[in-house]
């Protein structure tokens, strides 16, 4: 006897030597020592259900045969499992979800199959929805999930797409808003609005602010941050001042005003010169009315270049005003805004933290549009006769108990299958709304769609 428990040791570690197959030691399976079997089920009668949590020895449970699988008893009519798992074991029955097989059954070393990890699930005949034949046995069917929602249905019907339950909306833009410049992190708050979009202000006028945190809903430019902004506020001051004085500057016209003065002078006296020189000749010596003549020519062109001197100052102007918008920038992106209507979903900053440029401050997403993604089956309906379409989603879970509609249409038809069931995914946007400040349709919520082909 002692020799061929040696042999059987042997094999076990070394495998069978004709056909080089590996024998499994089940000893070091995380699944105990327990044989897989092929699903034909076992339902326990109520006395083997007695008599093994008693621990009776007359009636133990029934022995594993070629081909079959055993049941964990359990006093929940209706329940029963099919696979062994270890954490599904009731505590009225105790120990092991399969006793241990007798000495002269040899284990069936079968790969054991867990249905957690089967991907499609009968939601019809699933404990949840109260089934009540005991067994997992003919339940692959259609879809996904563990009850109706996240399982797309599709139907169509008076030139109508059906999507019932399985369509979920989700974020359609979500932005993470960052430091567009180096600063100390001064203050992480908002304005509080009412239900209607207005500025909720205290006794003294000034506006009520909240601190920034999850959950805070934002209108499109409305500030959630300020950085340190001292510097370009200076920067704003001197410009400003500098805009003024050239603003003065070019009003004034006083350089131009003597320069013509100067040019009518010297052409008066250059023409009376003439004039006598004309009757008398002589009178005024050929030197001095060139002199005169250059008076005249020196005075036009003082003029002229009194012109171009205002004509400067004007561009000056606008140069400053420019320098005024520069520093007034400056101190605009020291003011962090959310780019649309959102929702904090997350805050990454504190008030008092140095960021650098590009360093993440808060992350908001989208509300007032959301899209919505489902499943469609392709062998009703293609991606060609929905790309396009209008679209109706209906919440039929909507606070009050009411049903809520809202209009979109398919701006995505994927043009490949996600599997052999041959179904392909398609994107909805969807305008949401607003009732008492709240916003009627929320990511995660799943709907019923209708496409209007």
């Amino acid at each position: 006897m002692i020799i061929p428990t040696l042999v059987l040791v042997s094999a076990m570690q070394f495998g069978d030597p004709q056909s080089g197959a590996r024998i499994d030691d089940l000893s070091h399976s995380p699944w105990r020592e327990i044989p897989a079997v092929s699903q034909v089920s076992y339902t326990a009668q109520v006395n083997e259900t007695q008599n093994l949590s008693q621990g009776s020895e007359t009636t133990g449970p029934p022995q594993f045969q070629p081909n079959q699988m055993q049941t964990v008893p359990n006093t929940t009519p209706g329940y029963t499992l099919g696979v062994p798992d270890p954490d599904l074991v009731p505590e009225s029955v105790g120990g092991s979800a399969f006793p241990p097989l007798p000495s002269s059954q040899p284990p069936v070393s079968q790969p054991m199959v867990s249905p957690t990890l089967s991907p499609q699930w009968n939601t019809a005949t699933s404990p949840m929805n109260g089934a009540s034949n005991g067994s997992l046995a003919n339940t692959y069917l259609s879809g996904s999930g563990m009850d109706n929602r996240g399982t797309t249905s599709t139907r169509v019907e008076n030139n109508k797409v059906f999507l019932s339950r399985g369509a979920k909306v989700e974020f359609d833009k979500i932005a993470r808003l960052s430091a567009p410049m180096g600063g100390i992190m001064l203050e992480q708050s908002t304005v509080k609005y009412d239900a209607q979009g207005n500025v909720i202000r205290a006794s003294n006028g000034e506006p009520i602010k909240i601190e920034l945190q999850r959950g805070v809903q934002l209108f499109s430019g409305q500030q959630i941050g300020q950085l340190d902004d001292r510097y370009p506020k200076a920067q704003y001051e001197v410009a400003v001042t500098k805009l003024a004085v050239a603003k003065k500057e070019a009003a004034q016209t006083i350089s131009i005003d003597y320069a013509r003065a100067s040019l009518k002078v010297a052409e008066s006296d250059y023409k009376r010169s003439w004039d006598v020189n004309t009757k008398t000749p002589g009178v005024v010596p050929t030197a001095e009315l060139e002199f005169k003549a250059f008076k005249v020519e020196e005075a036009r062109l003082q003029l002229e270049k009194a012109i171009i001197d205002h004509e400067n100052q004007q561009e000056s102007v606008k140069i400053q005003e420019q320098e005024v918008k520069v520093a007034q920038t400056q101190i605009d992106l020291r003011k962090v805004k959310t780019p649309f209507n959102a929702v904090v979903v997350n805050v990454i900053s504190e008030v008092g933290n140095y960021l650098r440029e590009s360093d993440p401050i808060a992350e908001v997403a989208m509300l007032d549009k959301l899209k919505v993604v489902a499943d469609v089956d392709g062998k009703m309906v293609t991606q060609e006769q929905v790309d396009g379409k209008r679209a109706t989603i209906t919440v039929t879970d909507a606070p009050g108990g009411q049903n809520e509609q809202f209009e979109g249409f398919v701006r995505y038809a994927a043009p490949t299958f996600k599997d052999t069931r041959r179904v392909f995914e398609v994107e909805i946007e969807v305008d949401n709304r607003r009732v008492n400040g709240y916003w009627l349709l929320k990511e995660g919520d799943y709907v019923d769609v209708v496409i209007h082909l």
